[in-house]
């Protein structure tokens, strides 16, 4: 699944968070917080990667924004994990499809309009 999830996201430019997080809890079977997890691991790499290439090639960021925005996922994640893990997982489930079906919503109306 990985494999095409990887072929299928790199064709069309998109990132496969989303996707692999479908297959973790749809397919495997994974309570959504252990898949978030596992899916933020793996992305962590693909990003490292990513950046290391880019910065290689000479494309180097803002060092103040990028201190910034690794002090401010940081922080974020931390709150964001201790809510999850007091959360009900039915309820977590919801807010995530409703999360993901608002945010599909939102990019399909931004690229009608652009």
């Amino acid at each position: 699944m990985g494999i095409l999830i990887g072929f299928i996201c790199g064709f069309i430019g998109a990132g496969g968070g989303m996707m692999m997080l479908l297959v973790l809890t749809s397919v495997l079977g994974y309570e959504l917080k252990t898949a978030v997890g596992t899916s933020v691991f793996i992305m962590t790499f693909t990003a490292l990667t990513g950046a290391v290439s880019h910065f290689a090639l000479g494309g180097m960021p803002d060092l103040l924004l990028l201190c910034l925005c690794v002090v401010f996922t940081l922080i974020w994640a931390r709150i964001g994990a201790r809510i999850a893990n007091k959360a009900d997982p039915i309820l977590l489930n919801r807010m995530t499809g409703v999360i993901l079906i608002v945010l599909g919503i939102v990019i399909s109306v931004f690229h009608w309009i652009g």
